[in-house]
């Protein structure tokens, strides 16, 4: 499959060598990359490695990946059988939810590969120039993917073959290559843009908050997209009848498809629309070479020795001025060893992108599944029905015991990291009671991320069914951060970023969790049954807090016993 691929880049040589990029050298670093690839455990971009200090090594089945990836084709490719009535519409479809999961498997998995430095320390001291650097990881990167788009695509191809006649199958394999090289092109050139006029700094963050964006766009569309536009309708679309339909590039690749399958329909704007599709890739090719790879190599080392953290003039400069979110720890947290919690916490958390790309989806996640579940209503009734059934009912206090599932995938991931061998820190220290480091820890994740969420929350409830969910919010804050206290003292067993990233728990705590699931949901149903009785939500808040109090006070004594340990 290498040697194919090779001489199919071959083919591109005449291109490429208008462009300023050495052909032979490009051959050699990809024949070695490739060569490279393959000494490697076979743990493709979708094998996530299963980080345990038993099986440090182990990763999934290459094969089952394959297999889920044939099934995702499969689902993908129900968007087609709306072509009997209109071919155009379907295969747009289908290459619109095609591109987007090429896009985030691009940003997701290669990310790290178009900007990977290491490489630089053999290939610049040798006459190797920027175009032909380039060159070689978008079309390494290129060839990956091609292959997770053929598996992906062989559901598709089945199926057009039934659909338009076994003619259409080979027409649809070309259309499959033609929205991988799109999707490749258009995520690579955004991110040569970005590296060119962004600091190396900026650069990161801004592919972290593309991949956080991108998730949360795939989980909204998946839940909520079905419940919300009537997919049988969109085959009375007229799709060309809109201006933006033309600026599109699943369009233009359906375009080829109606040129040359259906030339009846067809028409000038069509065949323009195909040409475009075909000629796109090309294009993005040159401008990556010509334009945007100057300079390449240079961009990579200023990256490779940006790690963020370093005490620029402008960092000290501004942790000299006044910081309300110290001023806040500072008050919520009197005894030092506590304070140095809260700010290792909440420092770490904004620096750590692991972190964050774990955690702040589930910000989006808690509205999307609320309106998921409000709106899967009965057969019959409209989205505006459901919406205002929704208002006059009391399902605000589901929303807010939702929020529960930020508070446990912040736990959960507030002690793991992949530096975790800085965590000797910990140990070295004359800290007695560890305790008040996890209390400054907890206290930081309350009042930075829990907190302003449920204010939020609590203000749209208000905004939306009115003053009567005030003790309601209130009653149901204070029961989720109890149950926050019992997940931190159950399962949360590491100090702020001190444990190794490992992708499976042990059965006694999955059997925690699923035993406090059972906690909080029992909770909010007794919730809702006792809250026709105004007073007693609002006497309920004293003994409340009370557990909350004695339940902290337990927590902060947490000796080193009930540390785990990890060797550093």
């Amino acid at each position: 499959m290498d040697k194919i691929f090779l001489r199919f880049v071959a083919l591109l040589n005449p291109i490429l060598k208008k462009t300023g990029v050495d052909t032979d050298q490009l051959q050699i670093i990809l024949k070695t990359k490739l060569l490279i690839d393959e000494r490697r455990p076979k743990a493709t971009f979708a094998a996530k490695r299963n980080a345990t200090p038993k099986n440090p090594g182990k990763v999934q089945n290459p094969i089952f990946i394959s297999i889920m990836t044939i099934v995702l084709g499969f689902i993908l490719s129900i968007f087609l059988f709306l072509g009997k009535a209109t071919p155009y519409v379907a295969q747009t479809l289908y290459f619109i939810a095609f591109m987007v999961m090429m896009s985030i498997t691009l940003i997701s998995d290669f990310t790290s590969v178009l900007v990977d430095p290491r490489d630089q320390f053999i290939l610049l001291p040798r006459p190797v120039n920027d175009r032909t650097v380039a060159v070689a990881r978008i079309l390494h990167i290129s060839i990956y993917i091609t292959r997770l788009a053929l598996l992906q695509g062989i559901g598709g191809i089945i199926v057009i073959g039934f659909i338009d006649g076994p003619w259409a199958a080979p027409l649809f394999f070309i259309q499959i290559l033609e929205a991988t090289f799109l999707s490749i092109f258009t995520v690579n050139i955004i991110y040569l843009v970005l590296m060119r006029f962004v600091s190396p700094q900026k650069f990161k963050d801004i592919i972290s908050y593309f991949q956080i964006g991108f998730s949360v766009l795939i989980f909204a569309t998946y839940y909520l997209l079905p419940k919300l536009i009537n997919v049988s309708a969109l085959a009375d679309i007229s799709l060309l009848s809109h201006w933006w339909a033309y600026v599109i590039p699943p369009v233009w690749i359906a375009a080829l498809n109606e040129l040359l399958l259906h030339p009846g329909r067809a028409d000038v704007i069509t065949a323009v629309l195909a040409v475009i599709g075909l000629v796109m890739p090309v294009i993005g090719l040159w401008l990556v070479a010509k334009v945007l790879a100057p300079g390449f190599n240079r961009r990579l080392s200023i990256i490779a020795t940006s790690d963020g953290n370093s005490n620029s003039a402008a960092n000290i400069k501004k942790a000299g001025k006044f910081s309300l979110i110290d001023k806040i720890g500072s008050i919520i947290t009197s005894d030092p060893v506590e304070n140095a919690g809260f700010n290792i916490t909440r420092k770490l958390a904004a620096r750590t992108r692991e972190f964050k790309l774990k955690v702040y989806p589930s910000f989006a996640y808690v509205p999307i599944y609320f309106l998921y579940f409000t709106l899967n209503g009965s057969n019959g009734t409209s989205v505006s029905q459901r919406i205002g059934k929704m208002q006059t009912g009391h399902s605000y206090v589901f929303l807010i015991y939702l929020c529960t599932f930020i508070l446990m995938t912040v736990l959960s991931n507030v002690s793991m990291s992949s530096k975790y061998k800085s965590a000797w820190v910990y140990y070295a220290l004359p800290v007695d009671q560890p305790g008040k480091i996890l209390s400054g820890m907890y206290k930081a994740i309350i009042t930075l991320y829990f907190l302003p969420y449920c204010l939020v929350i609590g203000i749209t409830s208000v905004f939306i069914w009115g003053p009567q969910t005030i003790n309601d919010s209130i009653v149901a804050f204070l029961f989720c951060t109890i149950y926050g206290m019992i997940v931190a003292i159950f399962t949360v067993k590491g100090l702020p970023f001190s444990k190794p990233v490992i992708a499976k728990q042990g059965g006694g705590k999955f059997i925690t969790s699923m035993l406090m699931l059972a906690f909080i949901a029992a909770v909010g149903f007794g919730h809702y049954y006792i809250m026709q009785w105004e007073m007693v939500i609002w006497i309920a808040i004293i003994p409340l807090l009370f557990i909350n109090w004695i339940m902290f006070y337990y927590y902060k004594r947490q000796t080193w016993d009930n540390i785990e340990f990890v060797d550093v």
